[in-house]
């Protein structure tokens, strides 16, 4: 076995660690089922001869769509000047006005409706499905300032509340010198911004709180950089190289005091009598984390290893990398675990120093697993890693911390099923393994709520090309030919997304992207494509009358 040729002070980091996610895990999913709002509806079937096989170019109003709530039954937009939430309320596949519209168009059994014939069908489908709900202007007066980040929205309780973002540009805007010795990590090499997160109580369509981060950093695209699990929530500041730890209890934001990465929790600050005098040559201590780190890993090597000596050379040598790395990307493991993932300090210039001798590179990405309450360091690995490799493929699932509120699964995802098809087998070579490792080790830490739980896009159930849509939600490039979904048991074609590129590939010419918003359960898709500045809005809806043809033309 692979893990017996590894270092038993490695396969004793691993099994405690591997431990402790099987009873978090155990526990999360006992309370994630009684957490459910509904729990009648874990009794919904799924059908597979019930698929979004008729494709209909539709017409939108001028907004922004983001995504459906958990539950399916809102759909939520961004005003085209990104100061308006729009919530939208989704009346069903099987609503009386869409299936007289589609009665009316006389579709046919195609698998790909040409709107040109009706284009009543086109300005109207997206109004029989949709209908508005409310309209809440979130960035007016004081805050008018701010534009919402239509790339973010982060959902609570089941969709009752959702977490939305504005931010607005700084412009010749001095960082604190007294920040420079609060956080030695400091990453004074970015774009600031300032930011406003609001919640949003979608029952009610009121706004329940607000909280304002002036003067910081923050990945906010595709839910990157803030991460929640429970009532807990995780904004990582890449200014600060500081994650701010928030509970949202009915509606309202409560930060926690103690900010968790520059200081311990009983480790009060005082500033320098004289901040004039810290410059470029000044030491600072090294943050509380890191010290984590490296007190782990000196506790790691073993006295009486053979090899001692050498990881001692080992550890002084990637001293200085580790002092110097930043927290690129994170993730609340459970309401206490942190994982996070350092990555080296950008150079100032952009040339990368050319090898002189045979020596191998120092890591290039450090994976830390962090306990928020004890402050202690669980696990710390590198970027090809055989251990943190097992962990991803046997955890990735409740690493995801997103499951579908009509079944209680969680996403299929490609990657997943790739890995567990080609990559868990013990007869594997190590050299073999660790390619692996670094291909798929960097897939964590994974961002909050950004797959899909449409069993649609199950890769259990369907074979699909996954470089073309997955769970995952990330634009693609369009297709040159409809996407294809199999049945994997029967080889069946189920359904098509016929989302073919409307121009000629060309290297020259910018890329045409395809986004894909899929309904929780419903057999629904709604795909844009996008190329420069022109949208093309598709929908791919079950129609009882659309023939799959099982050729393709």
């Amino acid at each position: 076995m692979i893990l017996e040729k590894l270092a038993i002070d490695q396969r004793m980091q691993t099994q405690n660690l591997v431990h402790m996610l099987q009873n978090r895990e155990s526990g999360y999913t006992r309370h994630n089922k009684l957490s459910q709002s509904a729990p009648l509806s874990y009794e919904r079937q799924f059908y597979k001869a019930i698929t979004p096989c008729l494709t209909i170019g539709i017409s939108i109003p001028p907004v922004y769509l983001r995504k459906f709530t958990p539950d399916g039954s809102k759909l939520l937009a961004f005003s085209h000047d990104q100061r308006s939430c729009i919530v939208y309320t989704y009346k069903g596949v099987g609503s009386e006005r869409f299936g007289q519209l589609l009665s009316e168009a006389n579709v046919g059994t195609g698998e790909t409706y040409n709107v040109n014939i009706n284009n009543q069908l086109r300005s109207t489908a997206f109004d029989k499905l949709f209908e508005t709900k409310y309209v809440l202007r979130l960035c007016n007066g004081d805050t008018a300032r701010y534009y919402l980040h239509r790339e973010f929205s982060i959902f609570h309780e089941d969709g009752r509340y959702v977490l939305l973002a504005g931010m607005c540009i700084l412009n010749g805007c001095n960082i604190p010198v007294s920040d420079y010795e609060r956080y030695p990590d400091l990453f004074d090499k970015l774009d600031l911004f300032s930011y406003i997160f609001f919640v949003v109580d979608l029952q009610h369509g009121i706004v329940t709180d607000e909280v304002q981060l002036p003067q910081d950093s923050i990945c906010l695209s595709h839910n990157h950089g803030i991460s929640m699990h429970g009532h807990t929530i995780a904004i990582l500041s890449r200014l600060r190289q500081a994650i701010y730890i928030y509970e949202l209890v009915d509606g309202r934001l409560i930060k926690h005091e103690h900010e968790i990465g520059p200081r311990p929790r009983e480790c009060a600050f005082q500033a320098v009598e004289h901040p004039s005098m810290l410059d470029v040559n000044t030491l600072l201590p090294i943050s509380h984390i890191k010290q984590r780190v490296l007190s782990f890993l000196y506790r790691q090597i073993q006295q009486d290893d053979p090899q001692t000596g050498q990881k001692y050379i080992e550890f002084y040598k990637n001293f200085d990398f580790i002092e110097n790395m930043i927290i690129e990307k994170m993730q609340l493991v459970d309401s206490d675990l942190l994982l996070l993932r350092y990555e080296e300090r950008p150079k100032d210039n952009d040339v990368a120093p050319m090898l002189t001798t045979g020596e191998p590179q120092p890591p290039r990405r450090l994976y830390v697993f962090y306990c928020m309450t004890s402050e202690d360091v669980s696990g710390v690995y590198q970027d090809d890693s055989l251990e943190l490799l097992q962990i991803v493929v046997h955890f990735y699932n409740k690493m995801c911390n997103v499951r579908s509120l009509q079944t209680g699964d969680v996403p299929s995802l490609p990657t997943h099923y790739f890995m567990r098809q080609n990559y868990v087998n013990p007869n594997k070579t190590i050299p073999f393994m660790r390619q692996a490792a670094l291909r798929f080790n960097p897939s964590v830490p994974v961002s909050t709520q950004s797959f899909s739980t449409s069993p649609y896009l199950n890769y259990n159930v369907f074979n699909y090309d996954d470089r073309l849509v997955s769970p995952l939600e990330r634009p693609k490039p369009c297709s040159t030919e409809p996407i294809i979904f199999r049945d994997r048991v029967s080889n069946l074609i189920k359904y098509r997304l016929n989302t073919k590129a409307r121009r000629p590939h060309n290297a020259l010419a910018p890329r045409e992207l395809c986004a894909f918003i899929c309904h929780p359960f419903e057999p629904l898709i709604i795909s844009i494509q996008k190329c420069m500045h022109v949208y093309d809005y598709k929908l791919h809806i079950y129609n009882h009358g659309t023939t799959v043809e099982q050729f393709y033309n």
